[in-house]
């Protein structure tokens, strides 16, 4: 984040001026054009598509305040899903909702012309042309004069308003409001949509954060009263409009609003409105200026823009260039373009940064990133604003054919830019994106998952099944079977498997296992608490038999790897069968090397959090051994800081969770299998972890431990959880193999 002097913004708003920012982005055509076609679609139930709207609005806003008082930073919706999704999200929604706000200015700027024309003969552009000027250099002077601006409009049309709805509340005749939905639920829920547009100011206004004194107290005040304000003003206006007049009548009317004033207000009425209208639209033209300029502003500070951007005015302390290059760009509009159109176009690009706002309170809350301390916080997440983003994204087929497309075309434009903006200027904030958020949250689960399962001394099982080769029972080996039989508080299973050629039956195969061998194993052990317990299994196949042999005692499986690693050896192995079987234990398999003690353990993972299996089994060895022990991470080396501080911190969690002390170390590569095989070649015994879906066409258990099992020099020791299945195509193998055999 850039913080040059000349780039900080004063703190001017507070409460009122807040709310008639966002009750003026909202009050305008919202009520003077839309009540016309809304009461078309869904007649007298127009209103509660109105109130519809104004509910998705308030989750969203909800969220919007949640991330202001999080991130009180001028940008708005840009800044907060750039903060979580990354500079390429976050260029695509800043470029949407800057040119939405214009196309919306524009918009007003020509509806101000219209109804200045109805008192004056003046020219419409020339007026339009005025309008945008004024409030530029309005808005350019300064956000607190720009503020005191709205508060005048705003109590103006407010007034006005309410000098229509308390005679219109007396004139309207509720048997005109029997006159239900044309189209049934179905037009509901498409006039939801048309009158959606009305409300996307709200969460713009959050692009003044930066400029607003207490964000933590002041957003959710003056935002909420505004959406409850104007929804309910939407809702009466609806049916005081449709409370007077015939849903034919109103679909006939260009002006719904002051036509039904006429009705009631006499012939002063259709002046009361027409005031009422450039009240309105001067509202609407100011808010756009004033939230949309501050979107190049906070895009400059990231250099998704020129740099020229972000400089404040160092006699107003307001982002001139910004606020100059929005007014130019908005009165340009309104000579080539047909405003009213792309502000209904840009709408639909508004809906999706409403959903894209929500997710991001989701995807932040369950990140939990250092600097993530809202003072507000959206209740019920994330079922709340996941719903919220479901409703807001449901009204877009309702939006029509074109709007959608633009809403496209929006999208590629703005991923055009960030790309090009990667190759010509400097580096883009933040460093992260999306996928580092995700990883960080699922740190966090992972270490919520291990709290109360590792480190856990008290007793979790009565049996360790270990399978062995008589006369080659490795140091190793007996190492690990003794610290699970201490740290377990379990007796020891010892297995021996004779497997059996197909061709010949079990019965003539002679083969007693060695006593004196069993001897030496119970005085290796030394196990005095513990009972040793020795089985010799013939079988024709030994994989089976090992499964056989797991009981509901049973709460580990040991297995000693004698088998030699080479290029596709390992396929249809022993080692490769057992652990793409469906254990009900835990499972772990040492490969031996080296006749030393374990003294040094590491623990490593590719770059995913770790699995419960192989910390907990690695905590288990060295609490009993006295072993040192290492976490150890391998990250991409062109990570980004967020996501080499979330695995930072994820190893410092995991720590605070073992029995045994630990250090943790990160290592940076673009070679993560080698850079595994090098650390591991200084310890005495490496841990990892096997994958919960291996892959059938891999030479092993997974691409990375296979390469570092077979390359490393020292012991590894693979550990696998419960309930992983073998793929349903490695089964069929499986059992085609044995047919055949």
């Amino acid at each position: 984040m850039v913080s040059h002097d000349d780039s900080e913004l004063s703190r001017d708003l507070g409460v009122f001026e807040v709310f008639t920012v966002t009750a003026g982005t909202m009050i305008g055509a919202g009520i003077f054009v839309l009540p016309g076609p809304a009461a078309e679609g869904a007649g007298s139930a127009a209103a509660v598509s109105f109130g519809i709207a104004g509910l998705i609005a308030l989750v969203a806003t909800m969220c919007a305040v949640e991330l202001s008082t999080a991130m009180p930073q001028s940008g708005g919706s840009y800044y907060f899903t750039s903060r979580a999704m990354g500079p390429l999200v976050g260029a695509v929604v800043g470029f949407g909702a800057w040119i939405s706000l214009i196309f919306k200015g524009s918009f007003a700027l020509v509806g101000l012309a219209w109804y200045i024309t109805e008192f004056l003969d003046v020219p419409v552009l020339g007026v339009a042309i005025g309008g945008g000027f004024v409030l530029t250099i309005i808005n350019w002077v300064g956000a607190e004069e720009s503020g005191q601006l709205q508060n005048a409009v705003v109590v103006g049309l407010v007034g006005i308003l309410a000098i229509f709805s308390g005679g219109g509340v007396l004139a309207a005749d509720p048997a005109n409001w029997s006159t239900a939905a044309t189209s049934g639920v179905e037009g509901i829920i498409s006039t939801t949509g048309l009158v959606f547009i009305s409300y996307l100011g709200i969460v713009k206004a959050t692009a003044v954060a930066e400029e607003v004194e207490d964000p933590g107290r002041t957003l959710p005040r003056a935002m909420f009263g505004a959406v409850i304000f104007v929804t309910l003003l939407y809702i009466l206006v609806m049916l005081i409009v449709t409370g007077v007049m015939s849903t034919d009548e109103i679909a006939q009317s260009t002006a719904p609003v002051a036509d039904a004033g006429g009705l009631f207000l006499g012939s002063i009425g259709g002046a009361v409105i027409t005031i009422a209208g450039i009240l309105a639209t001067v509202s609407t033209a100011n808010a756009a200026v004033l939230t949309s300029s501050r979107f190049p502003f906070a895009m400059a500070r990231d250099n998704l823009l020129s740099s020229a951007f972000e400089r404040s005015s160092p006699r107003f302390g307001t982002p001139a260039r910004s606020i100059w290059l929005t007014g130019g760009v908005m009165v340009a509009l309104v000579f080539v373009l047909d405003v009213e159109g792309l502000a209904k176009l840009g709408g639909t690009f508004g809906i999706l940064v409403f959903a894209l706002l929500n997710i991001t309170v989701v995807i932040l809350r369950t990140a939990q990133p250092e600097w993530y301390d809202p003072d507000y916080r959206t209740p019920f997440s994330p079922v709340l604003p996941l719903v919220g983003a479901a409703a807001a994204l449901a009204l877009i087929p309702f939006m029509g054919l074109l709007s959608q497309v633009t809403a496209v075309g929006f999208i590629v434009l703005g991923v055009v830019w960030y790309f090009v903006q990667t190759r010509v200027g400097d580096p883009v904030q933040p460093d992260h994106d999306i996928r580092d958020q995700i990883l960080g949250a699922q740190y966090r689960q992972s270490i919520d998952k291990k709290e109360g399962q590792i480190g856990d001394d008290s007793p979790i099982g009565k049996h360790v099944l270990a399978e062995t080769i008589e006369g080659t029972t490795s140091p190793h080996l007996v190492t690990v079977m003794r610290a699970f039989a201490d740290r377990l508080d379990a007796d020891l299973d010892v297995l021996t498997v004779t497997e059996v050629p197909s061709q010949l039956p079990l019965s003539e195969a002679e083969h007693d296992v060695d006593d004196d061998w069993q001897e030496q194993i119970e005085h290796k052990l030394a196990l005095r608490d513990h009972a040793v317990v020795f089985d010799h299994v013939r079988t024709h196949d030994r994989t089976d038999a090992l499964l056989k042999s797991v009981n509901d005692q049973t709460e580990l499986v040991l297995v000693d790897w004698l088998d030699p690693i080479r290029k596709r050896h390992l396929r249809e192995s022993h080692v490769d069968e057992i652990l793409r079987s469906e254990f009900p234990v835990r499972l772990a398999v040492l490969k031996h090397r080296g006749t030393g003690e374990i003294g040094d353990i590491i623990v490593a993972t590719e770059t995913g959090p770790f699995d419960r299996a192989e910390v907990g089994v690695a905590d288990t060895v060295a609490t009993a051994t006295g072993a040192s022990l290492t976490l150890v991470k391998a990250i991409p080396e062109d990570a980004s800081e967020a996501a080499e501080n979330s695995a930072r911190e994820y190893l410092a969690d995991m720590t605070d969770l073992l029995s045994s002390p630990a250090e943790t170390e990160l290592i940076r590569t673009n070679d993560i299998e080698t850079a595994l095989v090098t650390r591991a070649n200084r310890a005495d015994l490496l841990v990892m972890g096997a994958p919960a879906h291996p892959d059938r066409y891999r030479e092993f258990f997974g691409q990375t431990t296979d390469y570092v099992a077979a390359e490393t020099d020292t012991s590894v020791l693979v550990v696998k959880e419960p309930g992983e299945q073998v793929p349903l195509a490695r089964r069929l193998w499986r059992r085609i193999r044995r047919l055949s055999s």
